[in-house]
């Protein structure tokens, strides 16, 4: 099995020397520990050697703060000139294969005028609903092939869902409930697998898998819909891992057992953590776990300096929180 190393230690002896190919790895953890910059590294590790990454940015981080600040950083890391992008995600509605193709922004202007001809009073957003229904599919403008970091802005769970070819729809019913019609296409068919196919990527980040979900599924009374749709959409990731042989690496946040403090459960619950062959929680280094079970540190000596610390919360060949390393991360990320 192929192994794709991030560059940081502790992860890479954790996996067994780095992120499986045709698996997902999950990493978890609680907010401002370095989940995000332990996955643009992962991203710039593979094409520093010569691969293709996609980063699907659903918080929003990487144009305003992650890659101003660490490009450079990770270009003098790797000793690469890193050739980073981001890839705008447009609807097209769908013409005549003899007509030329028009985008979701021509439709918009298209019904505008039209509209204001027939003296028809509206609002930005009933253009915008009236785009999506004649809209249902992105169009994709890449950049040229190329050892390359893409990232693309997926911060609403519907246009996350349709990216992977599932066709989504966001409903409140009367009760508050908000619930999701969803309807899968071929994957072959999604613009997720197009964009995989073309780049020749060989590694698949969501960052997070937490966030789109969490914003649109607030109460617990959301949770089948949430549940649903995060379902089909690591359906979908698994077959990508199957079809194209890449690796998924997905982060997600955590939550907290006031009972048993020490037991963090990544969000997602046993819907992500089936389908994570690896799962490692990223803590600060002194941080504890269930005493119980014997933790172990793969790299004791090297706990001076090190202020992280990832955990085997979930391994094919070991028990739960048996053993963790320690991290050290500088202006260069993690080691």
């Amino acid at each position: 099995m192929e192994h794709l190393a991030t560059g940081c230690s502790a992860v890479d002896s954790l996996t067994d020397g780095g992120l499986a190919a045709g698996t997902v790895t999950q990493i978890f953890g609680e907010k401002a520990l370095g989940k995000s910059i332990i996955s643009f590294q992962a991203a710039c590790s593979v094409a520093a050697v010569g691969g293709s990454a996609v980063i699907l940015d659903t918080e929003q981080s990487y144009s305003s703060y992650l890659v101003p600040y660490w490009r450079e950083r990770m270009a003098k890391r790797f000793g690469k000139e890193l050739n980073v992008a981001e890839v705008k995600l447009e609807r097209a509605p769908k013409v005549s294969p003899r007509r030329k193709p028009v985008t979701r922004g021509q439709l918009i202007n298209a019904v505008d005028v039209a509209l204001g001809h027939l003296g028809v009073s509206y609002t930005d957003a009933h253009l915008g609903a009236v785009a999506d229904i004649f809209s249902p599919d992105f169009f994709v403008e890449l950049p040229p092939k190329g050892p390359s970091v893409l990232i693309f802005q997926t911060p609403e769970v519907v246009d996350l869902l349709n990216l992977h070819g599932i066709d989504a729809a966001k409903e409140v019913s009367s009760g508050g409930r908000v619930e999701l019609k969803m309807r899968q296409t071929p994957t072959y068919q999604s613009a997720l697998h197009h964009i995989i196919r073309e780049t020749g990527a060989r590694l698949l980040v969501y960052d997070s898998i937490s966030a789109p979900f969490k914003a649109s599924f607030p109460s617990t009374q959301d949770l089948p819909a949430r549940s649903a749709g995060l379902a089909m959409l690591l359906a979908h990731a698994q077959r990508l891992c199957a079809d194209f042989g890449i690796a998924v690496l997905v982060t997600s946040h955590v939550s907290i057992d006031p009972i048993n403090p020490w037991d963090r459960i990544p969000y997602g619950g046993v819907i992500l953590g089936h389908d994570a062959k690896f799962s490692l929680e990223l803590t600060k280094s002194t941080a504890t776990r269930n005493k119980d079970r014997g933790p172990e540190a793969l790299n004791p000596d090297e706990k001076e300096g090190c202020t992280k610390a990832f955990w085997a919360a979930r391994h094919p060949a070991l028990e739960e929180y048996t053993r963790f390393a320690y991290a050290r991360q500088d202006g260069e990320g993690f080691h």
